[in-house]
């Protein structure tokens, strides 16, 4: 993978090589956003000798050419474009590496070309950039032979790449192939090595002080999955996962101290997935207390991604992923087309009124998310909608969310169809949001509904009702040519909408 630019179709497939791992990703391209919707991963351990003899894994070399051809085939009965091949620092490093990668040419037909520590930084960053488009601190990327730090600007348009460093941290890198022995000696050995490579990246890693440390690696979204069981936490998804430093501190040292048997022996974790794990929380241990951030957020989002958000043109990657999501979750399910945007206008008017429950920038995007995704669910059972469209939010592949801004956007598509009913998941509402962040989904479902109501979901006549506010008055305004339009069920909307901003109301 040299980093150019590419035509793209509407799916196209990822193969990533690491030193742990090889995995076919197949993405489902919508604008800025893309969803994996194939997933196929064997835990080859092609970098698991490294440390002892300098060369790959002989088991690595045959379980990785059986995966790859494998998923060539996969790929060409998909008719999917070339495969995007990102090959990390198993290939980079080993000697044999040159050897192998031919073999797989001769076997495959694949051509590889191992990418640089520097330009693999670079790409996990862009990985995370495209799912988190409001990122900045510092990312830390960890693999089987080694971690990638990257410092994450604010951008004019998009968040920006600065500097970063690929340093020889990986679990077989500094450990070896058998992780199951690291044991008191080695684990000291392990944290004086930690301490003095980041102590040589001092200027890099002060960007994460008081800031957000973005966690990127399959270890370290086991090590999160794991502490999400542990806690009970009720919205089981990893992506954008925040967790406070003294949480995270705790989870980390439980996994190479007290817990290292029981994460070892972790139900439904894989042996070999499972052995990385007491090095990782050793290495984030000595991370967060080297760092100093203010708040973790687990990414799911890394090399793979930012392997097609690098392929993408750059106008197309400079759009908001979270719109671009919120328009192909919706697409096919919308009672209705073209409708978001005339609402957004049309609720705008009462924004003024609204509390700021996250930040200014963020409810407003927040609000065209909701109305983007306003009417979703016409293959559901009328019933049952509310209840379905709320679960659905909840776990939907929409990136640019953090958990309580993925519930708020639930809580207000499901209010959006009913404000009498108790919602599905009372203990998700009230882990994740404030009473305030509550009443104001409440008001934007209610304004939702109002729109619904008055137009039969029809953005030609939405464009005939304005809805303003003015001297503690809410007021519903309609083109002479329309006022039949004007119904009890119209006015009765209207004043519950007003009722919830403590506004009178009047028709014009």
């Amino acid at each position: 993978m040299k980093g150019t630019r590419r035509s793209l179709g509407r799916e196209v497939g990822v193969v990533d090589i690491g030193s742990n791992s090889v995995r076919l990703v197949i993405f489902d391209i919508f604008g800025a956003h893309f969803t994996p919707i194939y997933n196929e991963k064997v835990l080859a351990g092609l970098g698991r000798a490294l440390k002892k003899t300098g060369r790959l894994s002989e088991e690595g070399k045959v379980l990785t050419l059986q995966a790859l051809q494998r998923f060539v085939r996969i790929a060409k009965a998909r008719n999917l474009p070339p495969l995007i091949i990102g090959a990390t620092a198993a290939l980079r490093m080993a000697e044999d590496a040159a050897d192998f990668i031919k073999v797989i040419k001769r076997k495959t037909g694949l051509d590889i070309s191992p990418i640089s520590g520097d330009e693999e930084a670079r790409l996990s960053a862009m990985g995370l950039i495209s799912m988190h488009p409001r990122a900045k601190g510092l990312a830390a990327d960890l693999g089987g032979a080694s971690l990638e730090l990257v410092e994450i600007c604010q951008g004019e348009r998009e968040p920006s790449v600065g500097r970063r460093k690929s340093l020889p941290l990986g679990p077989f890198d500094l450990i070896g192939d058998d992780l199951t022995k690291m044991g008191p000696k080695q684990i000291e050995k392990a944290r004086k090595t930690i301490r003095s490579y980041l102590a040589e990246h001092t200027d890099l890693i002060k960007q994460g002080k008081g800031a957000t440390l973005y966690l990127i690696g399959g270890a370290w979204r086991n090590l999160a999955a794991i502490h999400q069981s542990y806690v009970d936490y009720p919205l089981r998804t990893l992506q954008s996962y925040t967790l406070s430093p003294s949480v995270a501190r705790k989870q980390a040292k439980w996994a190479y101290g007290d817990g290292r048997e029981a994460v070892l022996k972790w139900p439904g974790l894989r042996q070999r997935r499972a052995e990385t794990l007491p090095y990782s929380g050793l290495l984030l241990d000595i991370l967060l207390d080297v760092v100093k951030p203010a708040q973790i957020v687990i990414s799911h989002s890394g090399l793979r991604e930012g392997l097609v958000h690098n392929a993408i043109p750059k106008t197309q990657r400079q759009r908001d992923p979270l719109f671009d999501g919120c328009r192909a979750f919706a697409k096919g399910s919308l009672q209705t087309v073209n409708f978001g945007r005339p609402l957004y206008r049309f609720i705008s008017a009462i924004e003024p009124s609204l509390p700021t429950v996250f930040n200014t920038l963020d409810d407003a995007r927040l609000l065209q998310a909701a109305c983007l995704l306003a009417g979703i669910g016409k293959d559901l059972h009328p019933d049952y909608r509310a209840e379905g469209i709320f679960a659905a939010m909840l776990y939907a592949p929409v990136a640019g969310l953090y958990h309580e801004e993925r519930v708020f956007l639930a809580l207000c598509l499901f209010r959006s169809y009913t404000a009498t009913r108790e919602v599905p998941s009372p203990d998700i509402i009230k882990a994740l949001l404030t009473p305030e962040q509550q009443n104001t989904a409440s008001i934007i479902g209610a304004a939702m509904r109002l729109a619904a109501v008055a137009t039969g979901q029809s953005s030609e006549l939405l464009d005939a009702f304005t809805l303003r506010q003015k001297k503690g008055v809410l007021t519903l305004s309609v083109v002479k040519k329309e006022n039949d339009l004007i119904t009890d069920q119209i006015v009765f909307r209207l004043k519950k909408l007003a009722s919830k901003l403590d506004l009178d109301y009047a028709i014009e």
